[in-house]
């Protein structure tokens, strides 16, 4: 089945390369009615992390939120698979970088760096972006389709970009590229699969149990850490601004990254709620003793 299913997918691709831009949303609202309406994707899901995250949420705002997460999650899943036929020109006139002299400081100077930033927005654009204007630099760690035919043909219409794909079981290669001065992207706001590592902070009014990864090679490679916050200016549209989060994270208390990151992630959601991923089991871990 496995090929079938990449060859549909290839075909939608391929389709939507081929569309008007705007059109695309057309498929968006005709998703969002089916997810939010029809199949009630995860709703009770999406309404639980509202109302535990926001403590006295109104009805009305409760409801306003909810359809904001569908309306961003249908939007860019269209874009995402729009976006992998854009070319440079294209991408650059819909995501724009802001501040990002903070991170060539580092790069120019054969440093390597984090850039971490949270599922908000549309983070699939903003790991295209880094290909495109940090040519060769970008080191981009994702998790890999199990579809290996899938998994291919994604990765290759990414890589046009010049950013550089891990996979999370390749995260060791790393290692190999610090000395070259590269920007390693991370995400880190997730729910980890492997709690037993977890790191537990305060996030969004929840004991929340926390990736390691951004503070293990942060502390363990001595890297400076960079947040970058996604801003949907409007439909279709997007800013990404960098602020530095620390640059001696080997100097900081254990957990104390992780925190300073997930605060910021928090920050960045409470700009725009709709923005994130609510549909995602965040809180399915509790921590012993709560």
């Amino acid at each position: 089945m496995r090929r079938p299913i990449y060859l549909v997918i290839r075909s939608i691709i391929q389709v939507f390369s081929l569309i008007p831009y705007n059109a695309i949303y057309i498929f968006s609202k005709v998703l969002y009615f089916i997810l939010y309406y029809l199949i009630r994707y995860r709703r009770t899901v999406v309404k639980n992390n509202l109302i535990n995250s926001y403590i006295g949420l109104s009805k009305s705002k409760l409801d306003t939120i909810t359809k904001d997460t569908y309306r961003n999650l249908t939007e860019i899943t269209v874009e995402g698979i729009k976006g992998l036929s854009f070319n440079e020109a294209s991408l650059n006139e819909r995501f724009k970088f802001q501040q990002a002299e903070l991170i060539l400081k580092y790069i120019n100077n054969n440093q390597s760096v984090i850039v971490a930033n949270g599922h908000i927005g549309n983070w699939e654009w903003a790991v295209l972006q880094f290909g495109y204007y940090f040519k060769n630099k970008s080191i981009g760690i994702y998790k890999q389709i199990k579809n290996d035919y899938l998994n291919h043909y994604i990765n290759t219409l990414r890589a046009k970009s010049t950013i550089q794909l891990l996979s999370t079981r390749e995260t060791r290669l790393i290692v190999e590229e610090i000395p070259k001065g590269k920007i390693i992207l991370l995400m880190g706001d997730q729910n980890p699969s492997n709690i037993k590592d977890a790191i537990w902070t305060r996030f969004l009014n929840q004991e929340t149990a926390c990736l390691h990864g951004i503070e293990k090679y942060a502390k363990q490679y001595k890297l400076p850490v960079i947040f970058g916050s996604i801003k949907r200016i409007k439909k279709g549209y997007y800013t990404m601004s960098f602020s530095l989060l620390t640059e001696q994270a080997e100097l900081l208390a254990p957990g104390q990254l992780t925190q300073m990151y997930m605060a910021a992630v928090e920050q960045n959601i409470q700009d725009a709620p709709g923005n994130w991923l609510w549909t995602h089991r965040r809180w399915k871990h509790k921590r012993k003793g709560d």
